[in-house]
Order: C-alpha cells, then structure tokens, then sequence
C-alpha cells in the first residue's frame, strides 16, 4: 500500500524536479526569455499600430482580434517551448538525464515548465492587447479557461515535438513542418472559442473539441515519447 502510493508521488517529485530545472536554466539565460516577450511585445506594437482600435469595423473586431491574439500567442511560445529537449543536446546533459528520470517522466516535467511559460505570455499579451486595440471582453473568465485549455494542448504538443527533433540537423525547419498540420486543429478551436467568450457566450463546442484534443496529444505523447528521444 505504501509502495504503490509512493510510486506516483515519486514519478510526481522528479518530474517537478525536471521543471525546476529547465526554470532555472531559463532564468540564467536571461537574455534567451527576454527574447520571448520581447517578440509578443514587438508583435502587439505593430499590430496596434496597423488595425488600431478603429482600424478595423466593430462587426469584424471580435474575429481579427481573437485571430491575431492566437497568432502572437503561437509564435511567441515557439521561440521558447522548441528548446525544451533541443537545449539537452546542445549542452551535453541528454544523456545524464536519460539515466536518472525516465522518457515520460522528463516530458511531463518539461510540459509542466512550457506550459507554465505560456501562461506566462499570456498574462502579458492578453491585457496588453486589450489596451492596445481597445478589446472588450465580455466573459473573462471563459477566455482565461480557454486559453489554459488551449495552452495545454500548445504546451504538450510542442514540448513532444521538440524531442522529436532534438537531434535533427534542420531543429526549427523540421518543427515547424511538423508542428503546423498538428496544432491547426488547435488553433482554429482556440480561436473559435476566443471569438464566443469576447462575446460573452460559453463555446461549448469548441471546449470539447480542446479538451479532446489535450487528451489525445497527452495520451500519444505518452505512447511515443520513449520512442522519440531514448531511441
């Protein structure tokens, strides 16, 4: 009975372990982090600076804005959630961290750690978008789970991916590749949801389709992670 309860707990302990780690490789590199949300802060600039508040007619706002949000949101995680396994190899610790913590138990840690950087860029570009373009938000808090259901799904799919390519020659051509016809189901959803939330409904359709798809790339990122980065 022991065992068994301490087995999760373990599995648990060494995955945060990973997390804090990759948090405070990030925290050294300083400037690699800045880059981050200095890219979401450059994006929403000139974003506001071409639509603006009256740039676009109030009819059409809802689905530019949600559109736009969701495009800065991806490709500010992507300078950031693609190094997860990357910065292993290109530091020489793969293979140390391949003998203490096993292939699952290292992608939960360093899902844990993207995701928490994405909630991250989130919490800095949504209140900025809604002071740079004048976004109302009818239902907050339906955006806010939104964007942690979507961010998830972001979070596990680029964090396997990264694994994926770590040891390839061409890391950030192959990701994108890769990533674009497996995050588009994603995106749309998210941008779906985003669209109905600022107008104060509840997108029900679209959170299943989320939540789904957060169960499916957990469960097949489970399934083949072994594969991807031990092999």
């Amino acid at each position: 009975m022991g065992e068994g309860e301490n087995r999760p707990r373990g599995a648990l302990s060494r995955a945060w372990a990973v997390a804090a780690k990759d948090a405070a490789q990030e925290l050294r590199r300083r400037i690699a982090l800045a880059s981050v949300f200095f890219f979401a802060a450059t994006a929403l600039t000139l974003v506001s600076f071409a639509i603006g508040p009256i740039g676009v007619p109030p009819e059409a706002r809802g689905a530019v804005t949600s559109a736009l949000l969701w495009i800065i949101l991806f490709f500010s995680a992507a300078t950031g959630l693609p190094r997860a396994y990357v910065r292993e190899e290109e530091t020489g610790t793969a293979l140390a961290l391949r003998r203490v913590a096993s292939a699952p138990i290292v992608l939960a840690g360093k899902t844990l750690f993207n995701f928490a950087l994405f909630l991250a860029i989130a919490a800095v570009a949504v209140p900025a978008f809604t002071v740079l373009l004048d976004w109302r938000i009818e239902a907050p808090a339906t955006l806010a789970l939104v964007l942690v259901t979507a961010g998830f799904g972001l979070s596990v799919v680029s964090t396997f991916l990264s694994a994926l390519v770590a040891r390839a020659s061409q890391k950030n051509v192959l990701f994108v590749v890769i990533s674009f016809p497996l995050l588009v189901p994603l995106l749309l959803s998210a941008i779906t949801a985003t669209m109905e939330a600022c107008a104060g409904g509840f997108p029900a359709v679209a959170m299943r389709v989320l939540v789904a798809y957060d169960g499916a790339a957990s469960c097949a990122a489970y399934l083949l992670v072994r594969a991807a980065w031990e092999d």
